[in-house]
């Protein structure tokens, strides 16, 4: 294919996949490894565990209760549109309730730091997983997503003192919208027609995948 055709078609492509929403987030769903995910925990014990999940395959977020550290997962993710809105999803199994009194506010998201800008605090002590969601507003085209456990008296609007509340997580995602590609320079009138085809195409399908399921 020359050059000239890929430079012109593939920006179209990315902006029609734009169109829909994505995924953000790498080996979200744990099943084999950690890879792609930053892990701390001052005693050790933030790990990729095999033997629990929704379904095997998770991470577990557990330390010492201390009140100068949290165990973490992070994931840094990249082509977000500033401004826009995205959604962050994540199944939560209490691993260990150490403390034996919860706080209400041990579990937490937080978008960037940790334990600063917490997106969502909340705290789970039955033995069930529960689905949790929360949205941010991009403020660039990069993001860190990180989850930490046994939240303290650091964490803004936060429990107020130490727990030791640990928990695994399962089945991670970040949804929404892609960036637009970078603007090719140079393109002749007939590569822009032909761009215009393309992209008319793209949202003639987006158009009626959304009819089709109007009519369900």
């Amino acid at each position: 294919m020359p050059r000239l055709a890929l430079l012109i078609i593939a920006p179209a492509l990315l902006l029609c996949a734009g169109m829909a929403e994505a995924q953000f987030i790498h080996n979200g769903t744990l099943g084999a490894n950690a890879s792609g995910w930053t892990l701390f925990s001052s005693c050790g014990d933030a790990i990729w565990d095999g033997g629990a999940g929704n379904p095997a395959g998770s991470i577990r977020l557990n330390s010492c209760g201390q009140g100068d550290t949290d165990p973490t997962a992070a994931q840094s993710i990249d082509n977000l549109v500033a401004g826009a809105t995205y959604t962050i999803s994540v199944d939560v199994h209490l691993y260990a309730d150490s403390s034996g009194d919860g706080t209400g506010k041990s579990f937490g998201i937080f978008l960037d730091n940790q334990p600063g800008n917490p997106l969502l605090l909340d705290e789970f002590l039955d033995d069930n997983w529960h689905t949790v969601t929360t949205t941010f507003v991009a403020t660039s085209r990069t993001a860190r997503i990180i989850f930490a456990a046994e939240l303290d008296a650091r964490t803004p609007g936060g429990p107020g003192q130490n727990t030791d509340v640990a928990y695994s997580i399962d089945n991670i995602s970040v949804a929404g919208p892609v960036a637009p590609p970078v603007a090719v320079p140079g393109l002749s009138d007939a590569a822009l027609i032909i761009l215009g085809l393309l992209l008319a195409a793209c949202a003639g399908t987006t158009i009626a995948a959304c009819k089709a399921r109007a009519a369900r």
